[in-house]
């Protein structure tokens, strides 16, 4: 259950936004066992995930068993400012994130939900946003919230602020999830074949990343391994996603 308390700024930016996007639709809304960030009122399920999709497995796995239309909301960060703020809550500095994402870079979210990708109850949609962390200096280094630093730093993130929402992608169907294949491969391709196709579109993208979205499409039934070449995994478009 979402406890609107230990909301982010990002997430309730998001939610208020997707809720005047539906009109008519209802926030924080308990359905079965669960509460709903967004009900609309054609009955389906928004939730909002600014971190670790694989959180929403067993919602996911709830709304398609009872038959009910569940989207998913990521938003994908593509540019970053950071704020630094002292203890006294005085902005000491604020700067740009050299991090860099695109649309290729969602894969590794979606390790743990490849199973709901052809569902026809389950929607994922992605919207670039430009954000701003904050942060808030300490007096001696400590530990993330999370417990994930392997050293300790004399700051801690405080929340995140949306400041702009960009271009959204929805995927409902096959189609829209092969679109992200770039045009001029051959029937069968290894990544490092769809790491030049894209190479040649101008799209960015890291190896890793695509190694990532072809594991997925893979073990979704979007695409079927069909042999090896040079101690490379070579692949083809699944004949059922074609039909």
């Amino acid at each position: 259950m979402i406890n609107t308390l230990n909301e982010s700024l990002l997430h309730k930016k998001l939610k208020s936004y997707y809720s005047i996007q539906n009109e008519g639709s209802r926030t924080e809304v308990k359905h079965g066992q669960y509460i709903a960030d967004i009900l609309t009122k054609d009955n389906t399920i928004i939730e909002i995930q600014t971190a670790n999709l694989s959180r929403l497995y067993d919602k996911i796995q709830y709304c398609i068993d009872q038959e009910i239309q569940i989207k998913a909301v990521y938003p994908l960060v593509t540019t970053k400012y950071i704020e630094t703020f002292s203890e006294e809550g005085k902005l000491i500095s604020k700067r740009k994130s050299p991090q860099h994402k695109n649309i290729y870079s969602i894969f590794k979210e979606l390790t743990s939900l490849y199973k709901f990708l052809q569902n026809k109850f389950f929607i994922l949609e992605i919207i670039e946003v430009t954000m701003t962390e904050i942060r808030e200096n300490t007096k001696i280094p400590v530990q993330s919230k999370n417990k994930r630093r392997r050293f300790m730093k004399s700051w801690i993130k405080t929340g995140k602020r949306l400041e702009e929402i960009g271009k959204s992608y929805i995927f409902n169907s096959k189609k829209e999830y092969l679109k992200l294949m770039p045009e001029g491969l051959k029937e069968e391709f290894t990544v490092k074949d769809v790491l030049t196709a894209l190479k040649k579109a101008g799209i960015k993208a890291k190896e890793q990343s695509i190694r990532c979205m072809i594991w997925v499409y893979n073990k979704s039934g979007l695409l079927e391994q069909c042999g090896t070449i040079k101690r490379c995994y070579v692949y083809r478009i699944c004949k059922k996603t074609l039909d």
